[in-house]
């Protein structure tokens, strides 16, 4: 008997401009939207990047629900429609909003637009030629610690080495050099 597949989690990224001088009035906004958000069923939870740049002040939000169909039913709500419709004095332009399941956003550069996702079989050859090295260095080079680690310890400490390492490091990297792989010129997406 096989296992109920589990939903995948969803993730909208979205990429508003603020007005100049109009920054406090939108995170005040914020506040209200991700409370909002909450309410929702399968609501994970949200991150907010703050802008760099006070010229150019840009948010990056980043909403994640326990899947699309979730994350769907927000997108989707009059809640959240009027919730938007009240930002629009506040940011220059609508935003920008890409909508991301499993491990897609390994397979995204913020400087390339990826229409649509990556194949599933490359992403997971791409994710074992990044994971695969990097588990063996992990195993061996600590392997003096682990010995003195309970097991479940040890293999926490490999998830998260291993988690860090792929989202921040690696999977940047591998995707800039197999891009024109995963994502063929003038191939329909």
């Amino acid at each position: 008997m096989t296992e109920p597949q589990r939903p995948t989690p969803a993730t909208a990224v979205i990429l508003r401009r603020v007005r100049p001088g109009r920054e406090e009035d939108y995170e005040e906004w914020m506040r209200g939207i991700t409370r909002e958000a909450a309410k929702f069923p399968g609501h994970l939870g949200v991150r907010i990047f703050r802008p760099a740049e006070r010229q150019r002040p840009e948010y990056l939000i980043v909403l994640i629900f326990d899947d699309e169909a979730h994350l769907q039913a927000w997108l989707a709500s009059d809640v959240r429609a009027e919730w938007i419709r009240r930002s629009e004095e506040l940011a220059e332009e609508p935003g920008r909003i890409e909508i991301l399941t499993g491990l897609e956003h390994w397979f995204t550069l913020p400087d390339r637009a990826a229409p649509s996702p990556a194949p599933k079989h490359k992403m997971m050859l791409l994710s074992v030629l990044a994971a695969y090295p990097l588990i063996l260095a992990i195993l061996y080079g600590l392997d003096p610690v682990f010995h003195r680690l309970p097991r479940p310890a040890a293999i926490l400490l490999v998830s998260v080495l291993l988690s860090a390492i792929l989202t921040y490091f690696a999977m940047p990297r591998i995707t800039r050099l197999f891009y024109r792989w995963l994502y063929p010129p003038g191939e329909p997406r």
